[in-house]
């Protein structure tokens, strides 16, 4: 009896001993969130979340960051700000995570984002678009690690004025919230700088998901506009398009819109039905990129999910080496030191080196216009040709920022 006695006084000492040891190798939590369900699941958060497990796996295989192992906590947003901010709740109170990223939703960010503002608690947007948020809503705890609507849009009109000079009847179509809006607010402002007196001839507001495509297509064909400025995205941009060839829209409509060239939707598209002639927009047209971590990533991401990398994968991954960055320049995983280090850090990303600005917490992450095409060398349609504007152009300037914030307050 007594001999077990020791054992166990023995046991207990060691437990006490490794204690510290063990502390120190428990795992930094990243907070997940996404639309894992339903199409724009499939497009945009599945993908994003398979970045991020690539991301995970490479960095704890060489060691972890200050020798703690990374690991994901993922949850479901729906798309639904409500369940949004339930879970960001649920991840900061009860799983104790480190930090928030993900999430495809404008509205859905928004939400978040105010939550964390609150919480004190670093959110990373990845796939959500909308400028507002690193813009007149931004704050200390809010970062985006991709694009938003300023540059989409920016760089979609200097497309269309550079591709079809001198068209001034154009006609709006856009889901019906925040980013849809706000996409319409951000071209038209862009684009009457470049074509002095374009106007708005006709605008129809989608709600996101809609079934039923073929009354919006005839009114916009049957409206005399010049061209379509359009900001669909994710599942509708292939509903739209399975309506739409029939009526042979992309052989007499000039159309545009950044979300018209993503590998997500493209890559599930063939020659039988693709959105030909469409100016559209790429965030990582990894078959024009040529760098190391993009032919490293590109073809990993691939061959492990079977899925072609678009924005979400590529933004999902490069935030968490951008956070690895952060954390060992701060020298500790905690907020304060982390959110001080991400403002005006510089990394390595597959589209290249990667500035996140100290004024407004926005990437400057660039962004590819092109026409879309089917070209011998793929099996799905892509954009070639790109126009790249400069990104420092295609983000509101700090100054601008400054503004719009002041009278925000």
């Amino acid at each position: 009896m007594k001999k077990w006695f020791l054992i166990a006084v023995m046991v207990s000492a060691l437990c006490v001993a490794w204690g510290p040891v063990a502390g120190a190798a428990d795992p930094i939590k990243i907070g997940f969130i996404h639309s894992l369900s339903g199409g724009v699941g499939q497009v945009y958060g599945v993908p994003d979340l398979a970045g991020v497990k690539i991301a995970v796996e490479e960095i704890n295989a060489a060691g972890g960051v200050l020798g703690r192992p990374l690991e994901v906590v993922s949850r479901d947003d729906k798309l639904k700000p409500d369940v949004g901010v339930r879970e960001a709740k649920d991840l900061i109170l009860n799983q104790k995570v480190d930090w928030l990223q993900g999430v495809v939703s404008s509205a859905v960010a928004l939400a978040i984002s105010a939550y964390c503002k609150e919480q004190k608690k670093i959110f990373v947007d990845t796939v959500g678009q909308s400028a507002a948020l690193t813009g007149e809503k931004g704050h200390r705890y809010v970062f985006r690690v991709s694009t938003n609507t300023t540059i989409y849009t920016r760089s979609i009109a200097n497309g269309v004025a550079k591709t079809w000079p001198g068209l001034k009847k154009v006609f709006i179509i856009g889901p019906d919230y925040e980013y849809g809006h706000r996409c319409k607010e951000d071209f038209m402002a862009a684009y009457t700088k470049l074509v002095p007196g374009a106007e708005v001839v006709g605008e129809l507001w989608p709600k996101l998901g809609n079934k039923d495509w073929t009354p919006y297509i005839t009114k916009i064909m049957s409206a005399g506009a010049d061209f379509v400025y359009c900001s669909l995205w994710g599942g509708d941009v292939l509903a739209f398009t399975k309506t739409a060839w029939p009526f042979g829209y992309f052989d007499r409509i000039k159309h545009a819109g950044q979300d018209w060239g993503n590998m997500e939707g493209l890559s599930k598209m063939d020659e039988k039905a693709f959105p030909k002639g469409v100016l559209g927009g790429a965030h990582y047209p990894w078959w024009l990129i040529d760098n190391p971590i993009s032919k490293a990533f590109y073809p990993k991401f691939k061959k492990e999910t079977g899925m072609d990398a678009g924005l979400a994968s590529a933004a999902g991954y490069s935030t968490v080496y951008a956070m690895k960055k952060a954390i060992e320049k701060a020298g500790a995983v905690d907020t304060e030191k982390i959110a001080d280090a991400l403002a005006g850090l510089e990394f390595d990303s597959p589209v290249g080196k990667l500035l996140i600005r100290a004024c407004d917490h926005q990437a400057i992450w660039p962004f590819w216009v092109g026409k879309v095409a089917m070209t011998k060398e793929y099996a799905w349609p892509h954009i070639v040709d790109p126009v790249l504007l400069d990104p420092l152009k295609g983000y509101r300037s700090c100054e601008e920022i400054e503004a719009v914030r002041k009278a925000e307050k």
